[in-house]
Order: structure tokens, then sequence, then C-alpha cells
């Protein structure tokens, strides 16, 4: 499947792109539904709260800004807390499956180890999950983020965008224009930790909170 061709045009404005908190998927390292809730963990409670705190000391309280959210129950209840920490409205905010998580096929909800067992390995070099065959590729990720940005319109504002760790990579390479991944067809920014965002500004990326993972634990 081809994926969009890559526009290299920087979209102007700011675009916070948060990953949403830990889940109890997570923590026992089974594969998410976009489709299924799975509820924050304490841990991802305090790391919603800390991104919201990061972004009230660099936006201000109620700062006029646009709020975009993954329609999944994980990036709804980081979205609400982030929300409450600048003092914005939640309802407000556009809610969006093109925000999606990369959708695993059979795979979802099975724990990562009984997938391996009998498919072999599901997690790739740099962090990336390593499609289902039943599942969603990475240029068909970036065709629904790429209809997502061309929908937008470009009015140069401030945008706080809550979603997932694969698509947001990907969001984040079609927003700072990169080149399509040699082996996976769609551009693709370098992972970031749980908790973290990445702020892009005239197709720059930045690490504005948390950290890029290290190549030791997927």
């Amino acid at each position: 499947m081809n994926g969009p061709e890559n526009r290299n045009t920087p979209l102007p404005g700011r675009f916070f792109v948060l990953r949403h908190g830990e889940t109890v998927f997570n923590a026992a390292r089974r594969l998410q539904s976009n489709a299924m809730h799975t509820p924050l963990t304490r841990q991802g409670f305090e790391q919603a709260v800390m991104m919201g705190q990061a972004l009230r000391g660099e936006l201000g309280e109620r700062p006029a800004v646009r709020l975009h959210i993954s329609d999944t129950g994980r990036a709804l209840q980081t979205a609400s807390l982030i929300a409450e920490e600048l003092g914005i409205d939640w309802f407000a905010a556009h809610r969006t499956p093109d925000l999606f998580e990369i959708d695993m096929g059979s795979w979802i909800g099975r724990g990562y180890d009984d997938v391996e067992a009998e498919h072999g390995p599901i997690t790739l070099a740099d962090h990336l999950l390593r499609p289902a065959p039943d599942g969603e590729d990475y240029p068909a990720i970036a065709a629904r983020l790429q209809h997502w940005i061309d929908a937008m319109g470009h009015t140069g504002e401030t945008h706080i965008v809550v979603m997932h760790g694969i698509s947001s990579r990907v969001l984040r390479g079609l927003l700072a224009g990169l080149a399509p991944h040699p082996d996976h067809g769609a551009p693709i920014a370098p992972s970031l930790v749980q908790g973290s965002i990445a702020l892009i500004e005239n197709g720059e990326e930045t690490v504005f909170f948390g950290a890029s993972r290290g190549t030791k634990h997927a």
C-alpha cells in the first residue's frame, strides 16, 4: 500500500504532540485496541498531570489552544487531566479516529509474549511494532494522519494533540517533513518515553517534555 506523498512545506503554528499516560495494558505488556477502553494506571495519571503542568508552565493558564484527542478512552482520560491543569474546556476538543493507534488486527488484547511465541518478534528495531497480518501498516497510518492534517486547516494556531506511541511517531514525521522510513514506507520520528511531549514548530521538532527512548528496552 502506498502512503501519501511526503510534504516538506512546514505547517504554520505549534504542535505539542503527546503520548497518553501508561495504561493497565501497557503495564501488562498487552496489545491495545482502539475500541476497548484500557484505563490509565496510577503512573499514567501522574504522567498526564506532569504533562499538563509542563504545558501550563509554557502556555500559561487558559491558553488559546486547539485540543485534539484520539477518540480512545486512554487518550480521553489523559486529555481530561491535561485540560484540568490548563483550565481549558475538554468538551470543546476535537475527538477523532484519525489519531488512533496502529490497528493490530487479531493480535489485539493478547500479550506480547503469547503473540511472539506463535509469530516471532513483533517489536522491531527502534521500538517499532511489526504490523499484524490482518492489521494496519505504516503507510495506512500515514494516510489517515495526512487526512487529519489536510482537514485541520493551516491557521498558525497552537495545537495540543493527545494520542499514542506508534501513531504519534508517524504524525511527528509528517509534521517535520521526514523522509519515508526505508523499511516501512512512511515518515517515522524517534521513539519517546510514555508521557512525553514533542514540539513541532516550523517543521523542526524538539523534545519539549520527557525524553527519547534508549535502545535496550522496547
